[in-house]
C-alpha cells in the first residue's frame, strides 16, 4: 500500500479508548478459509464493540462518533456495547474463532492484527480502501502496519508515544527546570527525593503491561531509536550491552526508589492513588503515554482539592545516541471488520466516515484532548483553537517529529505479540531480582529471533524517512 510521502504525515485523533494495550499472548489457531462474511446492502445494524470507560467518555462517543455517523447514514444504526479492556479482548477473541461477534472489530495491536488476518477472521478491506482512497488520506507508515501480504486488513485508531507529565505548580515552587539530559534528570530524581517526593509515578496494579511503557522510554532514551530500528529489523540483538545498559539503568531508577517510590509500591499502589499524590505534588511527574492526558485533569484543581496545574514535557534524551525532543511512536489499536459480518458494507462505511471527515475527526481530537488522535493528513493550523494548549502541543510536536525523523518505535506496535508480552512479564522478574538485565536480554532476544521467522513484525517505519 502507498500513501503521501511521510515527511509530510500529520496526526488526527481516534476513539475515547484506554491506554496502550498489551498483546494478546495467545493467538487465533488458522480457521482455514474465511467464508460466511457478505458484504450486505450498505445499510442496517452495525454493531461495534468497544473499551470506553466512564460514563462522560461512553456519553461522548455516543452521542458525538455514533450519533455523528447515524445522522450522516440515517439508513444505518449503530449497536455499540463498551467494555473494559481485558474483558474486551477476551470476548473478541473468542468471537473470532467463533464467527460471530460484532461488525467493527476494536483490535489491540498491529501484530495481533498480522495474526488475526492470518486466521481469516477479518475481512479484506483492500477494496475500501481503493474505492474511498484512504492511502491518500490516511499516514502510510501507519496503512503499512495493517497491511499484510499486499493485503489492508484494519486502520489504525490511535497514533501513540509517551510524554512526562509534571506538576507544573510544583515545579515552580521548587524553582525546577525541566531537564534537558541524563545528568540534569538524575539530580533533578535526588533533589525530588530529599524533599520526600516520588520523582516518577508509575504503577502497574490496573494495567500489567505498565512495565513496557517504561521499557519503551529507556530503550528509544537510553539505548535510542537507531539501535532499537536495527534489533528490530535482525541487524542487531536486543541481548546486545546498549540495550541491557538501558533495562540496567531503569532498575537502578527503582532501586533508589525514584519510580513509584519502590518496587513494593510499583506493585501494590493503585494507579488513581498514585495520580492523586500527583496531584498534591506528592509525585513530581508521570511517565505516561498521550492517552493519559484525558484523564490527569481529575487529579488537579478545586475539584481535586488543591490549587495544582499540569503540564509535560518530551522525556529528555539519556545517552548521547538520542537527540532532544524524540519521541516514540505507534499505533494504540485498531478497527477491523469481521469477516464473519453480514454487513460490511455498512460497517466499511463507519470507517470511511470516521476516518474521511476530517472536520469532525479534528473536532473530536479537539474536544477530549489526545484520545481520537488518529494519523490522517491535516496542517497545524486546521487544529480547532478550541483544543487545549497542551493537547495541541502532542499533535504539532509528533508532526515534527516525523517530519524530521526524529521517532522512536513503541513496544506495543512493532514488537510481536510473544515477544511484547515477554516485555512487561520478564520485567518484572528483572525488578524483583529473579532475572539479571543480562539475562532479560538475552531471552527477549531468542523469542524475538523466532517471532522475526515466523513473520508476524509490522512492516516498520523507515528511519530518517522525513529528511
Amino acid at each position: 500500500m502507498t500513501g503521501p510521502n511521510l515527511s509530510r504525515r500529520r496526526l488526527l485523533s481516534s476513539a475515547g479508548l484506554l491506554g496502550a494495550g498489551a498483546a494478546v499472548p495467545s493467538l487465533l489457531a488458522a480457521c482455514g478459509g474465511g467464508g460466511g462474511g457478505s458484504a450486505g446492502n450498505g445499510t442496517g445494524t452495525v454493531k461495534l464493540w468497544i473499551d470506553i470507560t466512564g460514563d462522560a467518555n461512553q456519553k461522548y462517543f455516543t452521542d458525538k462518533v455514533q450519533g455523528g455517523f447515524e445522522k450522516a447514514y440515517p439508513k444505518i444504526t449503530m449497536k455499540t456495547t463498551y467494555y473494559k479492556g481485558q474483558d474486551l479482548r477476551r470476548l473478541v477473541q473468542t468471537a473470532l474463532q467463533s464467527k460471530s461477534g460484532p461488525d467493527i472489530v476494536r483490535g489491540p495491536a498491529a501484530t495481533q492484527t498480522i495474526a488475526w488476518s492470518k486466521a481469516h477472521v477479518l475481512a479484506d478491506l483492500s477494496s475500501y480502501a481503493k474505492k474511498w482512497g484512504w492511502n491518500g488520506k490516511l499516514a502510510e507508515w501507519a496503512i503499512n502496519a495493517f497491511t499484510t501480504d499486499g493485503k489492508l486488513f484494519a486502520l489504525p485508531m490511535r497514533v501513540d508515544t509517551m510524554l512526562l507529565y509534571y506538576n507544573k505548580t510544583l515545579f515552580e515552587s521548587k524553582g525546577w527546570s525541566r531537564p534537558q539530559n541524563r545528568s540534569e534528570l538524575e539530580e533533578f530524581a535526588k533533589e525530588a527525593a530529599g524533599h520526600g517526593i516520588v520523582p516518577f509515578g508509575s504503577s502497574n496494579t490496573d494495567w500489567a503491561a505498565a512495565s513496557e511503557w517504561l521499557m519503551t522510554v529507556f530503550w528509544n532514551n537510553v539505548s535510542g531509536p537507531d539501535a532499537v530500528y536495527q534489533a528490530l529489523t535482525g541487524k542487531a540483538k536486543f541481548s546486545d550491552p546498549v540495550f541491557v545498559d538501558a533495562v540496567t539503568l531503569l532498575k537502578s531508577y527503582f532501586d533508589k526508589g525514584w519510580i513509584g517510590g519502590s518496587v513494593a509500591k510499583y506493585f501494590s499502589v493503585p494507579a488513581a492513588e498514585m495520580g492523586a499524590n500527583f496531584g498534591k505534588g506528592k509525585v513530581a511527574t508521570i511517565p505516561q503515554g498521550e492517552w493519559y492526558m484525558s484523564n490527569v485533569g481529575q487529579f488537579f484543581g478545586a475539584k481535586a482539592g488543591n490549587d495544582n496545574d499540569w503540564d509535560w514535557m518530551p522525556v529528555p534524551p539519556l545517552s548521547s545516541a538520542v537527540k532532544p525532543d524524540t519521541y516514540p511512536i505507534g499505533i494504540g489499536g485498531s478497527f477491523a471488520i469481521n469477516q464473519a459480518s453480514k454487513n460490511q458494507d455498512a460497517a466499511a462505511n463507519f470507517l470511511n466516515w470516521y476516518y474521511g471527515d476530517k472536520t469532525a475527526a479534528l473536532g473530536r481530537m479537539a474536544d477530549v484532548p489526545a484520545t481520537y488522535n488518529v494519523p490522517i493528513t491535516f496542517s497545524d493550523n486546521e487544529i480547532p483553537s478550541r483544543i487545549d494548549p497542551r493537547a495541541k502541543r502532542v499533535l504539532t510536536s509528533l508532526n515534527t517529529a516525523i517530519d524530521t525523523g526524529n521517532y522512536g518505535y513503541v513496544t506495543w506496535t512493532w514488537w510481536p505479540p510473544k515477544s511484547d508480552t515477554f516485555v512487561f512479564q520478564g520485567m518484572e522478574k528483572v525488578l524483583t531480582n529473579k532475572m539479571t538485565p543480562a539475562a532479560y536480554c538475552k531471552q527477549l532476544a531468542t523469542l524475538f529471533d523466532q517471532e522475526r521467522q515466523e513473520g508476524t513484525i509490522p512492516k516498520l517505519m523507515p528511519r530518517g524517512a522525513g529528511k
